[in-house]
């Protein structure tokens, strides 16, 4: 009787386990979306970012009453890719980025592959950017100018970011003192208003005794100058950046 009973539950929940493993009827994502974005002055030059808290791809799937926002990342190099996109036509915005807002309607997504570069302002154009280590001195030095992507904008701050990996940036850094440079230069007043003529020059010291204890593995190191800009009605601002440069030290 027992075994009965044993073998009837075990029917029971075979038959319940196999009912609650039905298949959905909502098909796997048939499509690949990437690309990148790049300064629409020259069309190529890649518009890099933080990807840790950096811009994003708001992406709006056509069809529905209301459309949801999806977020996609971006990264670092300004790069992106998707490969879990479903084949349709989609709006694209893009808010709170290092560039200035701008929507893209009606792009269709085939299924498979498909690349699309999308062109952008930044907000600051960093140039010219030559980042070395001075053995003798036992520094870093940075030095560059800035051009603004639209003559309205103007600069808060610009600063020497160094860190252990590509990811340097904002928001991933080593925590440097104020006397470890200058490394980070706020700028205030009419120094606001940018000077394509002017050229920017920031160091980190090593030799500091805070610097000592941060770089005292020897290993490769990455460095990467950034931006802020100032810019009225286009809500948060993000950091632009030049491309890193890596310094074994």
């Amino acid at each position: 009787m027992k075994k009965t009973l044993y073998f009837l539950i075990f029917i029971i929940s075979l038959v319940l386990s196999v009912a609650s493993c039905k298949v959905d009827n909502y098909p796997y994502p048939d499509a690949q979306f990437f690309g990148a974005i790049r300064d629409s002055l020259d069309g190529t030059t890649l518009v890099e970012q933080d990807l840790v808290t950096g811009s994003q791809i708001g992406a709006y799937e056509q069809g529905y009453a209301t459309p949801t926002i999806q977020n996609w990342v971006i990264k670092n190099s300004g790069d992106f890719r998707n490969n879990l996109v479903y084949a349709n036509t989609y709006n694209f915005v893009f808010q709170s980025c290092n560039f200035f807002p701008d929507t893209v309607n009606n792009i269709v997504i085939k299924n498979g592959p498909n690349e699309h570069d999308f062109k952008v302002v930044p907000y600051i154009r960093i140039k010219n950017c030559s980042i070395t280590y001075d053995a003798a001195a036992n520094k870093i030095n940075a030095t560059f100018s800035i051009e603004g992507g639209k003559p309205t904008v103007k600069v808060a701050s610009v600063t020497l970011f160094a860190f252990t990996d590509i990811y340097v940036g904002n928001y991933v850094k080593k925590a440097l003192k104020p006397d470890n440079g200058p490394w980070v230069l706020s700028i205030t007043g009419a120094a606001q208003t940018i000077n394509p003529a002017t050229t920017y020059t920031l160091s980190i010291d090593l030799a500091q005794i805070d610097n000592a204890k941060v770089f005292a593995i020897h290993r490769n190191y990455y460095f990467r100058v950034g931006a802020m800009g100032i810019q009225t009605g286009v809500g948060t601002i993000r950091t632009n950046y030049a491309p890193y440069v890596v310094i074994p030290l």
